[in-house]
This record gives structure tokens, sequence and C-alpha cells, in this order.
């Protein structure tokens, strides 16, 4: 089911620069603390986690994904184009 227009609105709204820093202060807080070697676990946690969800990870597959992530991203860009224009 395709996203509604209020929704994406909603979505484009968050304050991405705001969690984007929390994001990046977390991450630097768990590589001080247990190094480099932390990434490549979470890494293969999120793959863990992926394959269990049925993911299925073969080159075709991730060529579909990356497709569908570029549409997305289309989309995101219309509807933030859109929204800037009305204000």
């Amino acid at each position: 089911m395709a996203p509604t227009r209020a929704q994406l609105e909603t979505f484009l709204a968050r304050p991405w620069a705001r969690l984007r820093a929390l994001k990046d202060r977390h991450h630097a807080v768990v590589v001080a603390a247990e190094g480099a070697d932390a990434a490549f676990r979470v890494a293969a946690q999120l793959r863990a986690h992926a394959q269990a969800m049925g993911a299925d990870d073969t080159p075709a597959a991730r060529r579909e994904d990356l497709a569908a992530a570029v549409r997305l991203r289309k989309l995101l860009d219309r509807v933030s184009r859109r929204t800037r224009r009305a204000r």
C-alpha cells in the first residue's frame, strides 16, 4: 500500500538533523567504549535480523532493493519540493 501524502509530509517533517546528531553521538560513544569491532557486530546483527525476517540476500534481491530505494527517494524528493513551494 502506497503512503498517503499526509504520511509522506509527516515523514519529511521529522527533525532529521537532530536525529542524525543523536545517532552520531550514540555511535561515537559505542565505538569509544568498544572499539571499531562494535560496528562489525552491529552490521552482523542487522544482517542476521534481515535474514530472520526473510530477506533474500542474492545479487538480484539487492538490485531490486536498490531500485525500490531509488524510487522511494524520487517520491520523497517530489513531495519535499512540493511542500517547500506550498510554504
